[in-house]
């Protein structure tokens, strides 16, 4: 039987399942690659004559992502962008080897920043390429620590504070506006409100991959999730009410260590604050998202969750969320005093909006695909979260909030 799966010099019969590409600019890469794939018998392998935006349209039709691409950008004009952009649809964990024409000690090094696994310079001649990427396998030897998504630990000071709509809405706008590949998910065993926030169902795919934590493979991992949108994937566990069912800490972080190849970015919605899974989960997370709102529990709680980061070997972002999910009222602690009482400033403070709140949850689509205040708040906390903060919140800052001296002396800035 043909390992190939299907093989073409053109994108119009991509199959869907197939885990090596290889875009090449010329004919003569073309064929020396097709001829590496044949005798290193690399199986579901697809060549093609084309650009690096011919493979990222090429990616967005295909069931899973591949194991490994080979790109020539050899044309390219701007490679560093387009590679960039690459990167932007193509999960971390996906081993990328990139063709030129230039040997440049230079952009070797800025390639492999960038998560390259390695770089090779034309001529291709069979003994190369069996020499970077393997007879095997067809897998490079990574040459540097490999490139992971990013994990993102949610948690709620209370429960009612909004901690699973934070988490809906990051993955929604992460995947749907800023076109990453988010898996976002929901640590409540017993029947937590992802899969209705985002409009999609529930199923007992976490539970399944937590009892087969030793037999996982890409394949295995992506029919465990619904996919809720391009991009966007669920993952829960709905146990019966009567079951004896605890999510193990250790089978969870071996999971979330292969779904961080899989995704940019991989968002829990925790239900609980404390014990072994949070505790845990919280050690591991590039960044946690603490939701919160302005009451004297939930101010009590925030100070517990921030001791909780804090107690990590390395200092991790913490971005706390004050949210209004009931009409302020006269009882409810001012901004300044809960910010006193937690000792740090809030940078993210979600207005209430029932009417918005009410749709999201509800009817659909999430509260940050529309407009409004809180729509617009939930985007500027996205956009934190990305990285995007300078450019996506600088029209809504008052001049004198970025001129922190000028504002002292004024008088007008906090």
């Amino acid at each position: 039987m043909d390992v190939i799966s299907k093989f073409a010099r053109g994108t119009q019969s991509i199959p869907k399942n197939v885990d090596f590409i290889a875009v090449m600019a010329d004919d003569v890469s073309v064929s020396i690659l097709e001829m590496f794939v044949l005798e290193a018998m690399i199986p579901h392998a697809f060549v093609f004559q084309g650009s690096v935006n011919d493979l990222i349209s090429m990616l967005a039709n295909v069931d899973h992502p591949p194991e490994q691409l080979v790109v020539d950008v050899s044309k390219s004009a701007m490679p560093h962008t387009d590679l960039a952009n690459l990167a932007n649809v193509c999960p971390p964990g996906v081993s990328v080897v990139v063709v030129g024409e230039r040997n440049d000690i230079g952009l070797f090094r800025e390639l492999l920043r960038m998560g390259v696994d390695d770089y090779i310079v034309k001529p291709l001649t069979m003994d190369l390429l069996h020499r970077v990427m393997g007879r095997l396998n067809g897998r490079s030897e990574p040459v540097h620590q490999i490139r992971t998504g990013k994990l993102v630990a949610c948690l709620g000071s209370r429960g009612g504070v909004g901690t699973s709509t934070v988490a809906a809405n990051m993955g929604w706008r992460l995947a749907r506006d800023l076109e990453r590949r988010v898996a976002v998910i929901d640590l409540d065993p017993f029947g937590g409100s992802l899969d209705i926030l985002l409009g999609s169902q529930n199923n007992k795919g976490l539970a399944d991959l937590l009892k087969n934590i030793n037999q996982l493979d890409p394949h295995y991992v992506e029919r465990s999730f619904v996919q809720v949108a391009p991009r966007l994937f669920l993952l829960s566990a709905r146990y019966d009410l009567g079951e004896a069912g605890v999510l193990p800490a250790k089978s969870l972080n071996m999971l979330l260590v292969e779904l961080k190849k899989l995704f940019h970015y991989v968002i829990l919605d925790l239900p609980c604050r404390g014990g072994e899974i949070a505790a845990s989960l919280v050690n591991a997370a590039e960044t946690v998202v603490v939701v919160t709102e302005p009451s004297v529990i939930s101010t009590r709680e925030t100070v517990r969750l921030l001791q909780l980061a804090e107690l990590r070997d390395t200092k991790v972002p913490v971005m706390v969320v004050v949210n209004q999910p009931n009409q302020p009222g006269r009882a409810e602690l001012r901004l300044p005093d809960f910010e006193a009482a937690v000792g740090r400033r809030i940078l993210h403070v979600l207005p209430f909006d029932r009417d918005a709140a009410g749709l999201g949850e509800n009817i659909g689509p999430p509260v940050v695909a529309g407009k409004g205040p809180l729509a617009q708040a939930m985007r500027r906390l996205v956009d934190d979260l990305a990285g995007r903060h300078l450019e996506a919140n600088a029209a809504n800052v008052p001049f004198w909030r970025r001129l922190p001296a000028l504002g002292k002396f004024l008088k007008l800035g906090g």
